[in-house]
C-alpha cells in the first residue's frame, strides 16, 4: 500500500538502444515517478475477514517525504481519534484518547494489525516502498498485460518479496512477500494511479493476507500535493490534534 525518495535516475544514452536499468535503478525510478514533497488525502478503509464479513474506517492522513507520516481515525466511533505517527519503521508511535496517552510501537506489536486491518504497523510504515531492500535479481515479465520488470528483493532483516513494476512508467503494479519456505504470506495490489503533475499516485491498494484469508482495501480521495507540510508537524505534541 504511497511519496517518496526525490532521486530520480537519468538513463545514460549510448550510440545504440538506452541501456537497460539494473535492479536498483528500477527501485529509484519507481520511487521517483511516485513522490511528492508532501501530501494530504482521505483514505477510506475497507477490511473483509476470511468469512466475508465486512468493516469500515476512515482516516485522515498526512505525509511528507518518505518516511513522515501522520494518519487520525475519523470513524468507527470506537478508533475516532486514535492517530499513528511514524518518522520510520524504527520510529513509530500511536496515540490512544481513550487513555489520553501516546504509546511507542515496537518489538512485536509492529507486526500486529494497524486498526484491526490487515497492514500491520510497520507495512503501514513503509507503504510507499521507501525502505532500502537490496535487490537479488531483475528479470522481465508481463502482468494484467503490460511489460513488467520483477524484482526479487531482500530487506534488512533478510525478509525476502517480489516487486512488479511496469516499464512504460515505472509504476509499482504488485508486491508479494515471502515467508521462509519461500511460500507467499501477503500480496499487495497497487490501482488507480492518478497523474498530479510529474507524480503517478496509486489510489488503490489491496492487502491479501493470504495465512488468514482476508484482505484489506484502501482507497484514497480529496489528494493535495505539495501543500508545504513542515518537518516539524510530525511530532508527538501534534498526535492529540489528529492529522
Amino acid at each position: 500500500m504511497i511519496h517518496l525518495l526525490t532521486t530520480l535516475v537519468v538513463l545514460v544514452l549510448g550510440a545504440g538502444p538506452a541501456k537497460e536499468p539494473t535492479g536498483r535503478e528500477v527501485l529509484d525510478r519507481v520511487r521517483a515517478a511516485t513522490s511528492a514533497q508532501d501530501r494530504k488525502a482521505t483514505a477510506q478503509m475497507k477490511v473483509t475477514d476470511r468469512n466475508g464479513r465486512v468493516s469500515s474506517r476512515t482516516m485522515r492522513m498526512v505525509m511528507k517525504g518518505d518516511e513522515r507520516m501522520m494518519m487520525t481515525f475519523s470513524s468507527p466511533a470506537d478508533l475516532a481519534g486514535v492517530t499513528f505517527l511514524t518518522t520510520s519503521t524504527e520510529n513509530m508511535w500511536i496515540y490512544l484518547p481513550a487513555q489520553a496517552r501516546v504509546r511507542r510501537i515496537s518489538g512485536s506489536m509492529a507486526n500486529q494489525g494497524f486498526g484491526g486491518s490487515d497492514f500491520s504497523y510497520k507495512e503501514m510504515a513503509n507503504i510507499s516502498l521507501a525502505d532500502e531492500s537490496s535487490v537479488l535479481a531483475l528479470r522481465d515479465t508481463a502482468i494484467g498485460g503490460a511489460d513488467a520488470y520483477l524484482l526479487d528483493l531482500e530487506d534488512k532483516d533478510k525478509s525476502k518479496s517480489r516487486l512488479w513494476v511496469e516499464k512504460a512508467r515505472f509504476l509499482p503494479l504488485a508486491l508479494e512477500q515471502l515467508g521462509p519456505d519461500g511460500k507467499v504470506t501477503k500480496r499487495v495490489v497497487f490501482g488507480e494511479f492518478a497523474r498530479h503533475g510529474e507524480a503517478w499516485i496509486p489510489c488503490a491498494i489491496e492487502m491479501h493476507d493470504l495465512a488468514r484469508g482476508s484482505k484489506t482495501e484502501l482507497r484514497l480521495s480529496n489528494l493535495a500535493l505539495n501543500t508545504g507540510v513542515r518537518d516539524n508537524f510530525f511530532v508527538e505534541a501534534n498526535m492529540k490534534k489528529g492529522a
